[in-house]
């Protein structure tokens, strides 16, 4: 038999042929698998080592390129499970793998003659190739009709915009939503704060009458009330009826007598309904410094803000020096209702009116609170 020839019947022991048919199984088996009468592929190739190294290295790079593709496609369908019609790629992994496996045999049976084993592998190729390919075919139609890079990128681009376009939409029924909370609530605050000054211009209007001598007298000090309501009122409105400030508050109440003021200590932060009730309080001091106190006869008044010694309070004093004596009055009008019972009860606190011959002191002392507080410590 010449080198690199399979065995052929000829060679196989006659005796087998007469045993039982798994005994016949057995013994080709054997015959299949049986090296010792051949000899290794080296012996084709003469022996040369040129040509066997040729061999060799090619087969053994080819094989570790087949072995890394499939890992590379592994890594893949591991970190993207998702990946549709990934079992066709496993089958791609288990046919490039046999066929890296062909290789090393080819470099194995220079040296050693086991080309049954190398048969098997073929076989084993083969069938893989087959159920790759018989897969593969079907599947082209379905994967030529998915969609291209670019149609997919359009329909993203197109499903970006309409999220964008429903974003606004959403944005802008939330701001209209907002914007109906907003005008609501300053209905609500209209109607809260119309109701209010109605309530204070009844309260003037029935207080002024009671103390009226005649409607000559009524009509003078009501339209004078108003106006210092109003002239609140303008200071508010200009702070968004947060909140005011006494020093402005002073300032605008008692700015157009053209009067000689002074305002000394630091100012105050009023709550806006508090302001209203020291703005009224304010021109009631202001209109008995006129008629009867200190601007009667030339004198000028003081308003001095300071904190109590613990801190925890304000004291706000209004003092007239200057004019004609001062004698109390016999009765309570409504500037001494207002300070005594609206000021010092809205306050918590108290109000005090010292009627001293050089001039009335009035002094109100109330807790620190969200309704009053210091802003600032500059003097004036």
């Amino acid at each position: 038999m010449p080198f690199c020839a399979a065995p052929t019947r000829a060679n196989l022991n006659p005796e087998w042929f007469g045993c039982a048919p798994m005994e016949q199984v057995l013994n080709a088996v054997r015959a299949f698998f049986a090296s010792s009468t051949l000899s290794p592929h080296g012996i084709c190739l003469l022996w040369r080592p040129e040509l066997i190294w040729t061999h060799a290295t090619s087969d053994i790079v080819i094989g570790l390129a087949y072995f890394s593709i499939p890992l590379a496609i592994s890594a893949f369908l591991y970190q993207r499970p998702d990946v549709k019609f990934g079992w066709v790629l496993w089958m791609f992994v288990a046919f490039i793998m046999l066929c890296g496996l062909t290789h090393f045999m080819a470099v194995w049976t220079l040296w050693k003659p086991d080309y049954a084993f190398e048969a098997l592998l073929k076989v084993a190729t083969a069938i893989a190739s087959l159920l790759t390919a018989a897969a593969l075919w079907p599947l082209l139609p379905k994967v030529s009709a998915l969609p291209a890079a670019a149609t997919l990128q359009a329909r993203i681009d197109e499903r970006d915009k309409a999220l964008m376009e429903l974003r606004a939409a959403m944005a802008t029924m939330v701001e209209m939503r907002e914007h109906e909370t907003r005008q609501k609530l300053l209905l609500d605050e209209l109607n809260h704060r119309v109701k209010n000054t109605l309530a204070s211009v009844q309260s003037i209007a029935a207080q002024t009458l009671r103390g009226a001598n005649d409607i000559g007298e009524f009509k003078i000090s009501f339209v004078d009330r108003l106006m210092a309501l109003s002239s609140t009122h303008d200071l508010l409105v200009k702070r968004e009826w947060a909140n005011a400030s006494l020093r402005e508050l002073t300032e605008a109440t008692l700015r157009h007598y053209g009067l000689p003021f002074a305002y000394a200590g630091p100012d105050l932060r009023l709550q806006s309904n508090l302001a209203v009730t020291l703005g009224m309080a304010l021109h009631e001091l202001a209109t008995n410094a006129v008629k009867y106190g200190a601007w009667a006869g030339g004198g000028r008044i003081d308003i001095e803000v300071a904190p109590t010694q613990s801190g925890r309070a304000v004291r706000i004093v209004w003092r007239e020096s200057g004019g004609r004596p001062v004698t109390a009055p016999t009765g309570h009008g409504f500037g001494s209702r207002l300070l005594e019972q609206g000021v010092a009860g809205e306050l918590g606190g108290k109000v005090t009116l010292d009627w001293r011959p050089e001039g009335l002191v009035c002094v109100i002392e109330a807790p620190v609170s969200e309704k009053i507080a210091l802003e600032t410590a500059t003097a004036a």
